[in-house]
């Protein structure tokens, strides 16, 4: 090849890569300030269902082209979710699908696009969904662990505060646990530490950690009155976790269940849908767990309210046994399952289950006295809460 052809060549070779960085760059120029953005009523779609998504075009400011002028090609990633021509989506099966809306530029045929996360379940997963983002009546759902639990930041017992007599309702309204109450003076205040764990209604299980206190100190041997009222410690949480188990099968063997993180909280809480075989003790239930206290007076304290209520002081954390207690510093650990003070509610449970089977006519009564017995006594709550 000669010089002239070869620079010939290169001449040519150089040309193309100008016009076609010359036309890229005029691509690049054209599209710039261009987008589209997707919106939907929600972020999930049931199996068999539909949800309409919308694609809002944003043009810059002066340009010729209006939103209308542009094409619009919809496309899924996955087969959990399809979507159509228009942006319709239907969930296929359960998963996440990112939906994707290519917007084409008519002049230079040219695209841009943008996309959004759809996530196909039944409907029990679709609440859970929801819940993991908002609440209801102060429920979340921890999607990690797979178990409900109470918001304690909107909790609308917050406001309420806690008193011994809502333990002694409970039973009536189909709420059954074991509790344990550790009462103590601490900081120039009655302080108490209160652990739950058991059947909450007919459809779930779980267990609680609650921290309260009163303005007043108890003195010495003082009981604390049913209707004594306990505020939320709000604004002094303590950092705890927990971890339930269960006996499921009765056997002896306590399946692991869940753990409610590390955190800081007044009110820590875990719950799974389910129902224990027994409810009266909920001994199929065994809850462990730690707490940090302010200092290691507190914990002092809340060890001593522990062996007062029946806990066995254990070496260390490493070697706890059923209800045992280890103190580390400011740290207590506690291995939980027998030991409960809530009252015997069998007798009452028993009657009445005997009553509707016989067909008495007692039983039309009894259920009516219940709720009697449950009227007076959050009456006199509201009442003893207001005056």
């Amino acid at each position: 090849m000669s010089r002239k052809t070869a620079s010939a060549v290169l001449a040519a070779v150089m040309a193309f890569l100008i016009a076609f960085s010359v036309a890229t760059v005029g691509a690049v120029a054209a599209l710039e300030g261009y987008s589209v953005k997707l919106d939907a009523p929600r972020r999930y779609v049931h199996v068999g269902t539909y949800l309409q998504l919308t694609a809002e075009i944003i043009v810059p400011e002066g340009s010729e082209l209006k939103p209308e002028d542009f094409t619009i090609a919809w496309s899924s990633d996955s087969e959990h979710c399809s979507v159509d021509k228009n942006g319709l989506v239907y969930g296929e099966n359960p998963g996440n699908s990112i939906i994707t809306a290519t917007v084409t530029e008519p002049e230079s045929g040219e695209t841009f696009s943008g996309s959004i996360k759809i996530s196909c379940s039944t409907a029990v997963d679709a609440v859970n969904d929801y819940l993991r983002n908002n609440t209801v009546m102060g429920y979340r759902f921890n999607g990690t662990e797979k178990f409900y639990y109470y918001d304690q930041d909107v909790a609308w017992q917050k406001t309420t505060g806690f008193m011994n007599a809502f333990d002694y309702v409970s039973p009536y309204l189909t709420i059954n646990y074991d509790y344990v109450r550790l009462n103590y003076n601490y900081g120039g205040k009655a302080r108490m530490v209160q652990l739950w764990k058991g059947q909450y209604g007919i459809a779930f299980y779980g267990s609680e950690i609650g921290y309260y206190y009163h303005d007043k100190e108890l003195a010495e041997g003082e009981e604390v009155s049913p209707f004594m009222p306990y505020q939320c410690a709000d604004n002094d949480r303590l950092k705890m976790q927990t971890t339930l188990y269960w006996d499921k099968d009765r056997n002896g063997d306590y399946q692991y269940q869940f753990t409610v993180p590390y955190d800081d909280y007044w009110w820590c809480t875990g719950f799974r849908g389910g129902h224990l075989y027994n409810t009266e003790p909920c001994d199929e239930l065994r809850m462990e767990g730690f707490v940090d206290f302010h200092d290691e007076e507190e914990a002092a304290s809340v060890a001593k309210a522990l062996e007062d209520c029946g806990f066995k002081k254990a070496d260390s954390s490493a070697s706890l046994d059923l209800d045992t207690y280890a103190q580390d510093g400011n740290r207590i650990s506690f291995c939980w399952q027998n030991i409960s003070e809530a009252q015997n509610t069998v007798v009452v449970k028993t009657t009445l289950n005997a009553l509707i089977t016989t067909g008495s006519i007692a039983m039309i009564f009894m259920p009516l006295g219940f709720f009697f017995m449950t009227f007076i006594s959050m009456a006199a709550i509201l009442l003893i809460m207001l005056f």
